[in-house]
């Protein structure tokens, strides 16, 4: 999936994954400070343009061209701004313990890269910050929820945690879930969700 896949995606169903923010971020960003956050692989923006509204300072990266123009065209009628990079995750430079939230929603990628990004992203986020995660799980491929149809790009929880060599795991759940989410993530899914803090450098 590059960013050919992800434009022709956006121009033919714009808002693919509805204009409201994942229920998972926003449920967990409500009781925190507003600082500033990361939001890899944000697509058109929805998860951004909410934690904008409500005051945080955000960074949206992303392989798209259009997902970004639909964001930052709806971010400019909203009056609210968005950092919004179009960029390869890998080689992104983040600086480090810059972010007090990482949010990665639905930001799968294949196997051979996975630790690798989501380490950059761990050192990104400052000590006491927040990282979040929701994605899916291996057992997706029984549904048609969304997502990857290739088993390597999908997520197991104690796999997926052990990535992480500084965090303190709050919240942990695999499990099934009602997705309704634009056009793209509609019905049951499987899906993994994490909340830790960073405890250590």
């Amino acid at each position: 999936m590059n960013n050919i896949f992800w434009n022709d995606k956006f121009l033919q169903s714009p808002n693919l994954y509805g204009e409201h923010p994942n229920e998972f971020v926003k449920s967990n960003i409500a009781s925190i400070v507003p600082g500033k956050i990361l939001f890899p692989g944000e697509g058109e923006g929805r998860n951004a343009l909410y934690a904008s509204s409500l005051g945080w300072r955000v960074t949206a990266i992303d392989q798209s061209e259009i997902g970004k123009k639909h964001c930052l065209q709806k971010a400019d009628k909203l009056g609210l701004k968005i950092d919004y990079y179009v960029c390869d995750a890998l080689v992104y430079m983040l600086e480090p313990e810059s972010f007090d939230v990482v949010a990665l929603v639905y930001f799968h990628l294949p196997e051979e890269i996975l630790a690798e990004v989501y380490s950059k992203f761990e050192k990104a986020l400052k000590v006491a910050g927040t990282l979040i995660i929701e994605g899916f799980g291996k057992n997706q491929l029984q549904y048609q929820s969304g997502g990857p149809k290739n088993l390597d790009m999908l997520y197991e929880l104690s796999s997926l945690k052990s990535i992480f060599k500084n965090l303190k795991w709050e919240i942990e759940f695999d499990g099934i879930i009602q997705l309704n989410e634009g056009i793209g993530h509609v019905g049951e899914a499987h899906v993994i969700r994490l909340v830790g803090k960073k405890i250590k450098l």
